[in-house]
């Protein structure tokens, strides 16, 4: 993601229950082989059938061993930073046909290193530095839920500072933060943000639920999944999303699901409407990461991931997302709209998931042993510089820098390198 954004909303209150007429599958429908169409999109199992057409498809590909270089901030210390990198190799192998870096750049940093985590992007993304979306000042605003992608390819999560339970919404939001962010990294490579950036090949970029929508889906199914097999926490965490378009209404939490259940096209074109700018602005962001993964989902369930992989292709020939989609998808926007409001409406009656169902593949467990975490916590002055192949921690090469403070008049400097030296006229401080 490329501006300020809550990403994990974990104090949001917890799933208000709602009832319509809908009907709801009994045991034996729910784990029955369904076969899907955009007119048959089945409450439970379009969600398990989508992440497992991703999950065999990713087992059909030769693996990518992604090689990161990680940058571990100053205060990390012993946090789990597993969590912040789950799912590398397999969401790398995903995308592998698209992007393949030699190097990515990865920083790991807590809420205490917010300076050390400007000066980080600040290094990496040179010209393309977007102030306002300064670790720092995210911080100040979310605390520690924030994560990133942002020009040239450099990804940053904060890394929490206490023991996140695995069947929380909480551990099912970090577990899909790495997945999410590289989703954005292919997309960026492969659609040239670069050039967008520039201002040349304008209307390039997707519109905005379906980047953050699909990078959701992704992080769901390639991070998260292995944790929730019968996808009570994708729910809750989808739900909890649509809170934030309550808040900003002066509504009580629910009213936009209550809404949603309802089953109306016309709503569902009008949510979706809101959310069809290219980043950024884009209204209702939370809708864009709630909403749009559900779409994705029915997507993946009909067309597989190759409809998917399609569909990415044509969006960076064309520039045009309305026709990409239809080339990829066979229907129009509008009416898979349409086609998808069902589907939406289903998954906020809790009468639908009375009998849920395991994943219907073997649950596929992300390789938590990508990053090895230092055995003790460094001095606010260390930063530790992991080169690291996920596979294996024990060829990593550590390099410890230091920082020194270096002083010309009252202008103050913080210099950090493996031999830092003051810059031509200061004086390092004592």
């Amino acid at each position: 993601m490329r501006n300020s954004r809550l990403k994990y909303l974990a104090s949001f209150a917890a799933f208000l229950f709602l009832s319509t007429g809908f009907m709801f599958l009994n045991e034996s429908q729910a784990q029955s082989n369904v076969i899907l169409s955009f007119d048959n999109l089945d409450p439970v199992n379009t969600s398990l059938i989508a992440y497992k057409n991703v999950n065999d498809y990713i087992d059909s590909l030769q693996v990518l061993t992604l090689k990161p270089v990680i940058y571990i901030g100053p205060t990390v210390g012993n946090r789990d930073t597993n969590l912040s990198l789950m799912g590398m190799d397999r969401v790398s192998t995903l995308w592998s046909q698209f992007v393949r870096p030699e190097k990515l750049n990865i920083v790991l940093h807590t809420e205490l290193d917010g300076d050390w985590a400007d000066q980080k992007q600040i290094d990496f993304t040179g010209e393309w530095l977007q102030t306002d979306a300064l670790p720092s000042k995210r911080l100040q605003k979310y605390g520690c839920n924030i994560g990133g992608m942002y020009l040239p390819g450099l990804l940053l999560f904060c890394v929490k500072s206490f023991t996140i339970p695995p069947d929380t919404v909480e551990y099912y939001a970090e577990a899909h933060k790495f997945a999410h962010e590289y989703t954005h990294f292919m997309e960026m490579n492969l659609k040239d943000w670069m050039a967008h950036a520039r201002g040349k090949g304008i209307g390039t970029r997707n519109p905005c639920w379906i980047e953050e929508g699909f990078a959701t889906f992704y992080g769901f199914v390639i991070g998260s999944n292995a944790i929730d097999p019968s996808g009570k926490l994708r729910r809750e965490f989808t739900t909890n999303l649509t809170f934030d378009y309550d808040k900003r209404r002066n509504e009580p939490a629910g009213t936009l699901a209550k809404l949603i259940v309802q089953g109306n096209p016309a709503e569902t074109k009008r949510l979706f409407g809101m959310l069809e700018n290219t980043p950024w602005p884009c209204e209702e962001t939370q809708n864009a990461y709630s909403l749009g993964s559900m779409a994705a989902e029915a997507l993946v369930a009909v067309k597989g991931q190759e409809g998917m992989n399609n569909y990415y292709k044509a969006s960076a020939r064309t520039g045009d997302w309305k026709a990409s989609f239809q080339e990829a998808f066979g229907l129009s926007v509008d009416e898979f709209y349409v086609k998808l409001t069902p589907y939406l409406a289903s998954q906020f009656n809790p009468n639908n998931f009375k009998y849920e169902t395991k994943t219907p593949s073997p649950t596929v467990i992300p390789n938590p042993e990508v990053s090895p975490t230092p055995t003790a916590t460094p001095s606010p002055a260390v930063e530790t510089k992991i080169s690291v192949t996920p596979t294996s921690t024990k060829s990593a090469t550590i390099l410890r820098t230091t920082t020194i403070t270096c002083l010309k008049g009252k202008t103050v400097k913080k210099i950090t390198a493996v031999k830092p030296i003051c810059p031509l006229g200061y004086k390092k401080k004592l």
